[in-house]
């Protein structure tokens, strides 16, 4: 009786624990929870999922055809879906391959820079959570995708290129791009058109545009003459058109078709020699225009950290660019949950029409939107 009761034990605790068995393998396989991981890092799908939102609307950004959805175009050669996808998937090995870079360097993050990620995670999901939780993104998910990748991203570049850096640039270099690449100008304006009761524009009569000119080229001339600063010439249309602000406006930039200038206004520039001042007509604006000698900007520009990496980036932020994206594709050393990574298809996101997410990357999902945050 004790041996076939023995026998019975037996069975029932290869029972229990062949269905313990079981129910973990089944478990482990519908784990959903993460995208990709390695030793040290694990990158939940809400990162991935983010990525590929923020890649449907880099693609949707990107096409020229309105007449079609971006989902039956193709980008860069590839159909719309596969485009974001691989997209979406280089960007969460991104958080690797800075995570690498962060170790690699011996980085790590001050007690201020965690507070100001968490600063701007809870700046930008007051914005963008209403749009991200519907897809499934947690607000750590985009924290890490976002706040915390960014300010490493950072962090890293400013250790390759800056003081001491395996890439550093030097001061002679760094001059030579600003001055050559920059333009420092001040400029004052006036509109060459009204706004009515209703909101609608209405442009000046020639005789009031020729109004305008007369004034605007009296300011330049007295300018070229000496007899006015470019802020006493601006201060003088101030209180001959009763304005209440400063006019003069002043920038010390790049100008190419990113910087916000209108085309006929970098043109404008291009052609001028540094302490040349100019009225004209450009945009539908009447401006007077002064190119300043940049040499005298370049002792401020890089004297502080601030400007310094803002010139730097400038110079180098496209190769560091590049880098990341390239090691990113190629990037191996992850376990990739495709299982997970295969519930998601950018045709989730068709109906969002526009969003105040902001992007990093992307790619995404034909599954409905995951309800849990991730």
């Amino acid at each position: 009786m004790e041996v076939v009761m023995f026998k019975s034990l037996k069975k029932v605790v290869a029972a229990v624990l062949a269905f313990a068995m079981l129910a973990s393998a089944t478990a482990c396989k519908s784990d959903t929870s993460w995208a990709m991981k390695n030793d040290s890092l694990t990158a939940p799908i809400g990162v991935y999922i983010y990525n590929l939102y923020s890649a449907y609307q880099t693609a949707q950004s990107t096409v020229t055809d309105t007449s079609k959805p971006v989902l039956e175009q193709k980008i860069d050669g590839k159909d719309a879906e596969t485009y974001m996808k691989q997209k979406a998937l280089d960007s969460t090995k991104m958080l690797f391959v800075m995570n690498d870079k962060m170790k690699e360097l011996g980085l790590t993050l001050t007690a201020d820079e965690t507070k100001a990620i968490s600063s701007n995670t809870d700046t930008q999901w007051a914005q963008a959570s209403a749009t991200l939780e519907k897809y499934g993104v947690s607000k750590a998910s985009f924290n890490l995708a976002y706040s915390d990748y960014y300010t490493k991203y950072q962090k890293v570049f400013t250790a390759l290129y800056g003081k001491g850096g395996k890439k550093e640039v030097s001061e002679a270099e760094l001059k030579a791009y600003f001055e050559k690449n920059y333009t420092d100008f001040s400029y004052f304006l006036k509109p060459l058109y009204n706004t009515d009761t209703t909101g609608n524009t209405v442009l000046l009569k020639d005789s009031e545009k020729a109004a305008v000119k007369k004034e605007f080229d009296a300011y330049a001339a007295d300018v070229k003459a000496g007899k006015k600063t470019m802020q006493q010439a601006a201060d003088a249309y101030k209180t001959s058109s009763k304005q209440t602000t400063d006019q003069l406006q002043s920038a010390t930039e790049i100008l190419n078709a990113s910087s916000g200038y209108p085309e006929d206004f970098i043109s404008l520039l291009s052609s001028m020699k540094a302490g040349e001042v100019k009225g004209a007509e450009v945009s539908g604006v009447y401006l007077v225009v002064m190119k300043n000698d940049i040499s005298k900007k370049t002792s401020a520009q890089l004297g502080t950290e601030s400007s310094r990496s803002s010139v730097l980036a400038q110079m180098k932020g496209k190769e560091y660019s590049d880098e990341i994206d390239k090691e990113a594709a190629a990037y191996t050393n992850v376990t990739l949950n495709q299982k997970a990574l295969d519930s998601y298809k950018p045709s989730m996101f068709v109906t969002a029409a526009s969003s105040t997410a902001p992007t990093a990357s992307a790619a995404a999902s034909e599954a409905a939107p995951a309800t849990s945050s991730k």
